[in-house]
């Protein structure tokens, strides 16, 4: 009963996702994430995603966060791959890894990191390989390894081993966990047994790589080798055929699931193929088509209802769920967007390199398109292709052409070709706006003849209108815009007038004229205007003008059949919507996605029905389904979240916080309360990274923040994700931020609340400290002024005796200067006597040499005499005369008694020269004596009984024993010795 009561769920499930639509014109919008972007392994596995917005990925390297601007690794503790993913109700995110199993959970610093519970598992089933499926179910949470499937329920492991190796994946459908075994078929886990479901046999061979609940098959189980089974719930499986089967069983099947749009089959060789609930292919993307790899091995529908693709190499996020998508170079059309035409069953877009057609559907076959092929003779420039009285009419560089059966066909041999543009006064004829003028053409039959070129005007022609007085009115890009009238025989301007600042314009440039509702409408640099005949001058137009901004650009205004008017202004889009009452209501935020993406100065807004409107860009066009049904709105809600706080004191950063908090159990959008810090004042520079979780054009999400306690106001929008305040005082503070997304809509405030510490110098104890130091700074003043009162009166004392001992000193100085006086007289009259007596004892010296040798003469001549003597008593008589002369004349004695008083008058000269040279001789020391003495050479010669010669060989010996250098003067030395 139960499971039929579910088989009938899941069929009205089914019928309700009937009116999903799955929009299959063009490509969606894809974004390609690389390898180098997330930094980490090519490979991802799986994706979940965070009730905050953030997703997930696995990935060989661990786990992938992302929050639409920061990518962050989170890496298991073995440093193996994340193969799956799940998310329980909590917020819980379990991960299945390699030989390990466990969840994510934010660490003090509030970054993610794995927890593992492989030590809560029996010891004897711990050794397992990779945990390829993990599912959050109401029976607690299933680890799936191709050795066992642990749950994990009550905080306990229950262990469920088959009787048969290998299995395949585990998958979780309908309250059921479905094992498939190659060789025997599919068990089922019941009652806290696995049981082989009766006639499964039929899946042997088969690799299962997805079963899901489907409205007719009731579970459809689809092989990677493309055949699909459906089975009832019971014992009954049936082979099972969809409209892509064919492409399924070439393309191999990696992964499968159930979107709200559809399926998504993620395929081995060929990329993605999305269906509705029935298997009709609705898109197929792949690498062709602007994938960046064809294996997908992971497809994740996230909380704006489009899909994550985890790929061999890299992650995609494609927008399947929006009313936009492209026709460009991935669909085999190339070049810039310029004009289109949706015209009997067919499309056809001119672009920058040539006219493109192919048939058009709907409910195109995607892996079978119709390709783009080129009109013939096209090639170049396209401007514009219109259908005027059933004739395709192409405007192009090379000149005007009329299309017929896929081949252009040239109207006549003029260069440059804008537009064509239809006279309601002559329904025959039709102008031509070209680069210097117009040319007039005649409907005859099927063909169209170049008539004439209209004469008295070449200016260029590329936007025109005609009014309901029949005049061409016509704007130059730079120039301004002209009214012609043109003759009665259609061959001249019969007059043409100008208009521009003058004429109540802002200026002469940009310019334009469009007919809105049969009424010209016209446009300037900024502003919208109308033209008044009776001033002759242009004025605000009365509607109009007050739905734009006053300083905007206009560039493309045009009018559905709805009444609708759509509008290229600045570098927006959007629509004015008519309502019953025939006001206009703005909308533009749901085209914001085209922001600055037109083709300046050749913008194309074509709205052919509630289904089709192309839009021209600089990479082709954008296709709109205006009454698109998205399962998941613009209007979705999304959160902000601040990622990062750090702070620094100039030469060290520091990191707050990472951004993810855990309360209660569960990951929290807001800063518990507990969890705010404070900060050492050193750190009083804060730094906040913070992001707005949308993945919709998230270039152009912009932050307002503020910082309460610091800023007075909001700051105002911008797209810096980062915020920075340095030398923060002391003080409580709480950052605000919210972020604005590419639709307009803001997200709520988040904030995170910190605390500026006091500087060691402001706190308490410090403040307390300071009272006593000021307590003492008054005490050791009145102590210091005291002091210093005393000091004065001891430094007057000083001072008085101080000019008494000065008075004192002046009259000792005087009697010292007479006492000096006194001295150096008696010192004058001591150096007078001791030069006296100096040469008293040379004179002295001299005459005692000078009787010496008189006396030393008469010895010779007693000698003599004695010689000469015969009588015994006379030579008895001359030896004692002789014995007493040579008694005088013993010299030594009387040099003796000459040194002593040498030295008492030349302060003791002689005993410190032989003091100081021991070397000297006895005649080297009377040199120094006489030259003391300052003799002449002469009379030193005479004293040692010495030629002149001699003196100066004895001079030579006795500077060597003195070691007196060449330059110094013997003499000097010995009188300053």
């Amino acid at each position: 009963m139960k499971r039929l009561l579910l088989l009938l769920l899941s069929i009205l499930i089914g019928h309700a996702n009937l009116k999903a639509q799955v929009k299959d014109e063009g490509i969606p919008f894809i974004r390609n994430y690389g390898q180098k972007e997330y930094n980490a392994s090519a490979q991802n596995w799986a994706a979940v995603q965070d009730h905050r917005g953030v997703m997930y990925f696995g990935n060989n390297y661990g786990v992938l966060e992302y929050d639409g601007n920061n990518w962050r690794v989170i890496i298991l503790p073995n440093r193996t791959i994340a193969r799956s993913l799940a998310i329980g109700k909590d917020g819980t995110i379990y991960v299945g890894g390699q030989n390990d199993f466990g969840y994510l959970s934010p660490n003090r610093q509030g970054l993610m990191e794995f927890v593992s519970l492989k030590d809560q598992i029996p010891e004897a089933d711990r050794s397992f390989d990779d945990v390829w499926k993990t599912y959050v179910t109401s029976d607690g949470v299933y680890f799936c390894t191709v050795q066992a499937i642990y749950l994990l329920r009550n905080n306990k492991f229950d262990v469920y081993r088959l009787p048969e190796l290998p299995w395949g994946f585990p998958f979780y459908v309908r309250n059921t966990l479905y094992v498939p075994v190659p060789e025997k078929g599919l068990y089922e886990i019941s009652a806290g047994k696995m049981t082989l479901i009766p006639n499964s046999d039929v899946l042997k061979g088969y690799t299962i790589t997805g079963i899901l609940p489907h409205h007719k098959a009731g579970m459809l189980l689809v092989t990677n080798q493309g055949k699909l089974f459906a089975y009832d719930g019971y014992n009954h499986f049936t082979a099972w055929k969809l409209p892509v089967s064919p492409f399924l069983e070439e393309a191999r099947i990696n992964t499968v699931m159930s979107f709200s749009n559809g399926l998504a089959f993620g395929t081995a060789h060929n990329g993605l193929l999305l269906t509705d609930k029935d298997g009709t292919p609705r898109q197929h993307l792949n690498i062709e088509k602007g994938l960046q790899n064809n294996a997908v091995r992971s497809i994740y529908e996230d909380d704006a209802g489009n899909l994550w693709l985890g790929l061999n190499n890299g992650i995609s996020y494609v927008e399947t769920n929006s009313a936009f998508t492209h026709f460009n170079a991935y669909s085999g059309l190339p070049g810039t967007a310029y004009t289109s035409l949706l015209d009997s069953g067919k499309v056809y877009l001119g672009t920058s390199d040539g006219l493109y057609f192919k048939q058009w559907s709907n409910s195109e076959n995607p892996i079978q398109p119709a390709p783009f092929r080129l009109v013939e003779h096209t090639q170049g420039q396209v401007y514009n292709l219109q259908k005027i009285r059933n004739r395709l009419l192409l405007a192009h560089h090379e000149g005007p052409y009329q299309v017929k059966n896929g081949v252009a066909e040239r109207l006549s041999d003029h260069r440059g070709a804008w537009l064509f543009l239809p006279l309601k006064a002559h329904p025959d004829y039709l102008l031509c706006g070209t680069y210097n003028g117009l040319l007039l053409y005649k409907f005859e039959g099927d063909n169209l003849k170049f008539v004439r070129t209209i004469e008295g005007f070449s200016e260029s022609s590329r936007v025109m209108e005609e009014d309901e007085a029949g005049n061409i009115w016509i704007a130059h890009g730079y120039k301004g815009i002209y009214r012609l009238k043109l003759s009665d025989d259609l061959s001249r301007a019969a007059r043409v007038d100008f208009y521009g600042q003058a004429s109540g314009f802002p200026s002469n440039i940009f310019i334009n004229v469009f007919k809105i509702n049969g009424e010209l409408v016209f446009t300037g640099e900024r502003g919208v205007f109308t033209y008044n005949k009776r001033t002759d001058k242009f004025e605000d137009h009365p509607v109009f003008s007050k739905l734009f901004a006053p300083d905007v650009h206009i560039r493309k205004l045009v009018e559905d059949s709805d009444g609708h008017i759509w509008f290229s202004a600045g570098k927006e889009v959007g629509v004015l919507k008519k309502k019953a009452n025939g006001s206009f209501e703005v909308e533009k935020n749901i085209f914001n996605k085209l922001y600055d993406k037109l083709v300046g100065g050749f913008e194309h807004i074509a709205h052919y029905d509630r289904a089709n409107m192309l839009i021209g860009t600089d990479e082709g066009f954008v296709h709109y389904h205006p009454t698109f049904r998205q399962t998941e709105s613009t209007d979705h809600t999304f959160h902000t979240l601040i990622r990062q706080v750090s702070a620094t004191d100039g030469a060290t950063d520091s990191l707050i916080s990472g951004g993810d908090f855990l309360h209660q159990g569960q990951l929290s959008i807001s800063q518990p309360a507990g969890l705010r810090p404070e900060l050492p004042y050193t750190f009083n520079s804060v730094k906040f990274t913070y992001s707005g979780v949308t993945f919709l054009d998230n270039d152009h999400v912009q932050y307002q923040f503020m910082l309460e306690g610091f800023d007075r106001n909001w700051s105002g929008w911008g797209t810096s994700k980062q915020k920075e305040y340095t030398n923060l005082p002391e003080g409580t503070y709480t950052f605000k931020v919210k972020a604005r997304d590419v639709y307009g809509h803001e997200s709520g405030e988040t904030a995170f609340t910190f605390t500026i510490l006091p500087a060691w110098y402001s706190t308490y104890w410090a403040k307390a400290v300071y009272f006593l130091l000021g307590l003492l700074a008054i005490w050791l003043l009145k102590r210091l002024i005291d002091r210093r009162v005393r000091l004065q009166q001891g430094q007057l004392r000083e001072e008085q005796e101080k000019a008494l001992r000065l008075k004192e000193a002046a009259y000792i100085e005087e009697v010292l200067k007479a006492e000096k006086e006194v001295i150096r007289l008696n010192n004058e009259k001591l150096e007078s006597e001791l030069e006296h007596k100096s040469k008293e004892l040379a004179s002295s010296a001299m005459h005692v040499m000078q009787s010496l040798e008189t006396i030393d003469k008469v010895r010779g001549q007693l000698q003599t005499v004695m010689e000469q003597v015969e009588d015994r008593q006379a030579l008895h008589q001359l030896r004692k005369v002789l014995r007493s002369v040579e008694e005088d004349i013993k010299v030594e004695n009387n040099w003796d008694q000459f040194e002593l008083h040498f030295n008492q008058l030349h302060q003791g000269f002689l005993k410190r020269l032989r003091h100081d040279f021991p070397d000297l001789t006895h005649r080297d020391i009377k040199l120094c004596a006489y030259l003391r003495m300052n003799l002449t050479s002469k009379e030193i010669a005479s004293l040692l009984n010495l030629s002149l010669r001699g003196v100066e060989t004895s001079r030579y010996r006795l500077r060597k024993k003195l070691n007196l250098e060449q330059e110094v003067n013997l003499t000097e030395f010995i009188l300053k010795y």
